[in-house]
């Protein structure tokens, strides 16, 4: 008995194997047979709930109404208790076929007339009477009806009514059974029928197709199309699926072509090794380094094949690379065919499959031996080098020792060419003012002599007896006299003053707030003598409104230094021009100052190098070359801005310094 449970499971899965194994054509006619079977189930279930449902309710309601007809007939009886014609009347039920017996009640559920189709009656009142007056006995369906008289109830009439026999009601429904099983029949049939033309045929030819491409790996297969239903979308799923294969197929022997051709045309040794260490792959140039007698090397390890001396080292790397999972370079020494020892470099590395285990060693081999000598050679190269280098150096640091000397020279004569020019260029402005100052002195000494004069011819005419119109004329001609000197004296002030300030500034290199057209001004009228002598007309554009914190002294030098260099360099050979000062404010806190003359301009192949120290197109002509190379050490150097400039021969130079206003540092 244990064994059943395991039989009916061998059983269970025995048949669910051969249903999966079966045919394609006797599965659809299965399941046409099967559902044949389950609709003829249905009609008959769907009959039985009809004769339940629907029919016996339709027959206990009318012979509710035969016997409802019936008691209206016995309340009389009953009320006179009469009960021969009560037998009498129930005796005429007999015309009714199905009825099989009757009994009448009195009040009391006492026996009062029966009637029996066959044999005796039994009349007894029921122990449990159903509620609703019907009960199934049987092949018998008793229905119980009061019996009124008026509206009161005289008795009961109870009335037993013979029911069809299944077989009766079976033998009606088998027609329609028969109909029923012969439409499902044909139509499982017909279904089948199709099903295979549509279906099954299309579906086993794409199983051929697939078939022939698994046994002979040919993806130039196609399946044959007949439609665009779901099967016509599923061949040509499967005729795309095979040009991607073909595609596949063909990029992949393409690509182990070269892969093949590159491991055995490769002058590198490739190799690959098991996790035991043998040979599974190696390229042409492995097997022609093998030592002579060595084995064929598949199937074979280090040791086999190099002795245990050498091949114990290689063994001892593969198993570093294998256990740490990270490629790696090693050098390694070999003996080749002729036993000659050979170093090489190997770079091995762990190859992982898809589910990332390790499955092997792969390894590119190249053969350094050549290189390594160079390298030894190199090193005793370098030795030698070095030694010589530190013999050189030697001989260089006296050699710059010299230098040094003589760079400090030129540093000493080059300060004394800066500081000659500023005394050069700070004597000019001496006789500049001087000579600018000698025109409003000597007007004041005339003045002065001259008051002198009349005064003492107003003595001589007072002594003598004045007149007013004398007197008038004396002291007209005094306060003209007064205004001239004054005049002139203030004229020689403001020269004096701003000789000093320009003084002060280029002795000191102090930061100070000015006004930068006050000490454009200044500048210009200390160089004011040197222009009228040239004939050259020097003007400033300056707002008033442009206030800086820098360094006056310096600016200024740089702007002599700018105007002077147009002068002497712009001007040369010309007796009239024009030198603009001009500045205006910039973003970022900046000034822009910009002296502009129409003069020569600067050749082109002279425009990289006049910043240069000592660079001067007027050698031997009074120029010193050292003018634009303080300009240039001044802007960058100590007012912290920069200058640039622009030039076009024949009309004219622009420098432009970009400075600082210095204004946010106050």
């Amino acid at each position: 008995m244990r064994k059943m449970p395991g039989f009916g499971v061998s059983w269970a899965a025995a048949l669910r194997g051969a249903l999966t194994d079966m045919a394609l054509q006797r599965k659809l006619l299965l399941v046409s047979v099967i559902t044949a079977g389950i609709s003829l189930l249905a009609a008959l279930v769907a009959l039985a709930s009809y004769d339940v449902a629907v029919a016996k309710p339709r027959l206990v309601s009318e012979l509710a109404s035969r016997v409802e007809l019936v008691a209206l007939n016995l309340d009389a009886d009953l009320n006179f208790g009469d009960r021969n014609a009560a037998t009498r009347t129930l005796a005429a039920l007999r015309g009714t076929p199905d009825l099989h017996s009757a009994c009448l009640f009195d009040a009391h559920h006492q026996p009062f007339a029966h009637y029996r189709r066959n044999g005796t009656t039994n009349c007894a009142w029921p122990a449990t009477p159903s509620p609703s007056g019907q009960q199934l006995a049987g092949p018998y369906l008793a229905m119980m009806a009061p019996v009124r008289f008026g509206h009161e109830t005289v008795g009961y009439l109870q009335v037993e009514y013979t029911l069809p026999a299944l077989a009766e009601r079976l033998q009606r429904y088998s027609p329609v059974l028969a109909v029923v099983l012969l439409t499902l029949t044909v139509g499982g049939l017909l279904q089948a029928i199709i099903v295979l033309r549509l279906v099954t045929r299309p579906l086993l030819a794409l199983s051929a197709v697939a078939h022939r491409v698994t046994q002979e790996q040919r993806y130039d297969l196609r399946a044959e199309v007949a439609g665009h239903d779901e099967v016509g979308q599923l061949a040509e799923a499967i005729n795309t699926m095979l040009g991607t294969l073909a595609a596949r197929d063909a990029a992949l022997r393409r690509s182990q072509s070269q892969l093949e051709n590159i491991v055995e045309k490769s002058s590198a040794i490739i190799f690959i090794k098991d996790l035991e260490g043998r040979y599974m792959l190696v390229n042409e140039r492995f097997r022609v380094t093998l030592p002579a007698g060595a084995p064929d090397p598949i199937g074979q390890d280090d040791v086999r094949l190099f002795g245990a001396s050498p091949g114990s080292p290689l063994r001892a790397n593969d198993h570093e690379v294998l256990s740490t999972g990270h490629a790696k370079a090693y050098e390694e020494t070999l003996p080749d065919h002729h036993g000659e020892e050979r170093t090489y470099l190997s770079e091995k590395f762990p190859l992982i499959d898809e589910q990332g285990h390790t499955w092997a060693l792969g390894g590119v081999s190249t053969d350094i031996t050549e290189r390594k000598r160079g390298e030894l050679e190199l090193l005793e190269y370098r030795d030698r080098l070095e030694l010589e280098v530190a013999e050189r150096t030697g001989q260089m640091v006296e050699a710059n020792r010299g230098l040094a000397a003589s760079l400090e020279t030129l540093q000493r004569a080059q300060d004394d060419l800066v500081r000659n020019e500023k005394l050069a260029a700070l004597g000019a402005l001496v006789a500049g003012v001087a000579h600018e100052l000698n025109t409003p002195i000597g007007n004041s000494l005339l003045a002065v002599s001259t008051l002198m004069d009349q005064t003492r011819d107003f003595q001589k005419l007072a002594a003598a007896g004045l007149k007013r119109s004398t007197l008038d004329t004396f002291v007209t001609d005094i306060n003209a006299g007064a205004e001239i000197v004054l005049r002139n004296l203030h004229r020689s002030v403001d020269l004096v003053a701003s000789f000093k300030q320009v003084a002060v500034d280029r002795t000191t290199s102090q930061r100070r707030v000015f006004l930068l057209a006050e000490l454009v001004s200044e500048i210009l009228l200390v160089l004011m003598p040197t222009f009228k002598k040239s004939g050259i007309t020097v003007r400033q554009d300056v707002p008033e409104e442009i206030e800086m914190n820098s360094y006056p002294g310096p600016f200024g030098q740089v702007l002599i230094n700018l105007i002077t260099n147009a002068l002497s360099h712009g001007f040369d050979g010309r007796g009239e021009g024009e030198v603009v000062v001009s500045a205006h404010s910039v973003d970022g806190g900046k000034v822009e100052v910009c002296v502009v003359d129409n003069g020569g301009g600067i050749a082109p192949e002279n425009m990289s190098r006049i910043y240069d120290p000592f660079f001067t197109t007027k050698l031997g002509r009074g120029g010193s070359g050292l003018g634009l190379n303080i300009v240039y050490n001044i802007v960058y150097g100590v007012l912290d801005g920069k200058i640039d400039v622009k030039s076009e021969l024949g009309k004219g130079t622009r420098f432009t310094m970009t400075l600082p206003s210095g204004m946010e540092k106050r």
